[in-house]
């Protein structure tokens, strides 16, 4: 073994531990607890215990990180609230160094210090993904693993078999094509409800945000349709739980409702 793969080793293993004590390890004990609580119930058993199991190993993950999620909610508002505060002198400085970029970019980052906003908070919107990146490898894992270490022998779910993937011999493939378009919808879906209407942004964070709204759904689209279906679902339940937490807080954001479904929300 080389010196640099030594060293890669030395700082990747105490990570490893970590994440197995507090991540792995819990998801492997809760689902476990959860289908041993589920064996036998008439309705669970016609539906799929398995991803019965799912479903509320997921609620129970939100319900635990909902107050980081809340936090990057409340503090994204705030900031698109004092962006609306600010454009009438972010429009002045847009005129008045036209021709000067470097100097605007200046005056801009310099206003925007002023008023203590983080241009780049609105990127803010990939947070709740980059956090359940670790739950999702960890249950990835967990369900690959499931037939010796929980001894579950029925993955099927409304028809879906939750250890394949989507496109697998044995699925019942339109709905198990379904979750990942679901998966994909949903977090567009979130990521438009992050940005408020009638936001001011300058071009470079106008097309980041814009940037992110298109690609974060194809990702976690493209991450759904090869990988098991369970981490499909687990994502579709995620969504849905966020969009109900963020709905309260923020509203629909910048998505296009019919009039009778929007409903205002006070910056």
């Amino acid at each position: 073994m080389s010196d640099f793969s030594r060293f890669i080793g030395e700082i990747w293993h105490p990570i490893w531990v970590i994440w197995l004590t507090v991540i792995y390890w819990p998801i492997h004990s809760v689902l476990g607890w959860l289908m041993s609580l589920l064996s036998g119930n008439p309705v669970a058993e016609a539906i799929g215990p398995f991803g019965v199991a799912i479903v509320l190993l997921t609620i129970f993950i939100k319900l635990i990180i909902s107050p980081i999620f809340q936090y990057q909610l409340t503090t994204s508002r705030r900031v698109q609230a004092e962006q609306r505060r600010i454009a009438p002198q972010l429009s002045a400085l847009r005129k008045k160094y036209k021709k000067d970029p470097q100097r605007l970019n200046q005056e801009t980052m310099a206003l925007y210090k002023e008023h203590n906003i983080n241009p780049l908070a609105q990127m803010s919107g990939c947070l709740p993904a980059l956090i359940q990146s670790p739950i999702l490898i960890a249950l990835f894992y967990v369900i690959r693993d499931a037939h010796q270490t929980l001894h579950i022998h029925d993955f099927h779910f409304l028809g879906i078999v939750l250890d394949k993937t989507a496109l697998q011999p044995g699925q019942f493939v339109a709905l198990a094509i379904l979750l990942p378009i679901l998966a994909g919808l949903t977090t567009f879906v979130q990521t438009k409800m992050m940005t408020q209407p009638g936001q001011v942004q300058d071009p470079t964070q106008a097309a980041m945000t814009q940037n992110m709204t298109l690609i974060m759904p194809v990702f976690i689209g493209f991450i759904s349709i090869n990988f098991q279906t369970a981490l499909a679902l687990y994502w579709v339940v995620s969504n849905l739980f966020s969009i109900g937490q963020q709905y309260f807080i923020t509203g629909w954001g910048s998505l296009s409702l019919p009039p009778g479904l929007r409903r205002g929300k006070a910056a």
